[in-house]
């Protein structure tokens, strides 16, 4: 069992793990198009300005949303999974970025475990989600960041990450930016929108690719 499985299993309940491996199965076979339910899982993260869309603020929050979301379809999760992780990643530390200070330039030069030391020391994280934003930083944001850190191999461009481990983090990141964006909301910070309740109908939601260029 790997360190992010085991971060899983002490962080998600019954529910988000049987979603997490429900995602799996869909993220794993190309034959499914998992893009629409990972939308759905995810908070609304574009809006339409005039004839074009674009990504909500604060952008360091909302971006890597976008790509989560769209790399779910790509049908290549499985050959993408480092740099999936990197956006996972991506997405926390806007939030931890944004509760650092009002100005999300002053923060950009701050890293992800020095940011949530600082926000524990100002009492704004507390003790528990500090410790869990470490343990993510350990296992998945410092691995993904860093070719090969987790599973050195020869060449860089090769996935370190399992399927089953990056949809854990996909679910982890839920779990914990849940939290932040109370935080970032307690603090006064805008956003537009939040983080859909569970649906149990995700567990058993399926949608093929369609390749019929006639039917697109």
């Amino acid at each position: 069992m790997s360190e992010i499985e085991r971060l899983a299993l002490d962080l998600l309940d019954q529910r988000e793990l049987q979603l997490a491996n429900h995602l799996s199965i869909l993220l794993g076979d190309d034959k499914w198009d998992a893009g629409p339910l990972v939308e759905e899982i995810l908070p609304v993260y574009w809006e339409k300005v005039g004839d074009k869309f674009q990504n909500l603020h604060p952008g360091n929050i909302y971006r890597p949303l976008n790509y989560i979301h769209v790399w779910s379809s790509s049908g290549e999760f499985k050959n993408s999974t480092r740099a999936y992780m990197d956006v996972i990643s991506g997405h926390l530390e806007g939030c931890l970025q944004n509760l650092m200070t009002p100005s999300e330039h002053r923060a950009m030069s701050r890293t992800f475990g020095p940011m949530v030391a600082q926000l524990k020391k100002m009492g704004i994280l507390s003790a528990e989600l500090a410790d869990h934003l470490w343990k993510f930083n350990a296992v998945i944001n410092v691995p993904a960041k860093h070719f090969g850190a987790y599973a050195p191999t020869r060449r860089l461009d090769e996935r370190t990450f399992s399927v089953i481990e990056t949809v854990y983090a996909i679910v982890i990141m839920r779990k914990l930016s849940m939290q932040l964006f109370a935080l970032l909301k307690a603090n006064d910070v805008s956003l537009p929108h939040g983080w859909p309740e569970f649906k149990d109908e995700w567990l058993s939601w399926f949608r093929e690719f369609n390749n019929d260029p006639e039917q697109q």
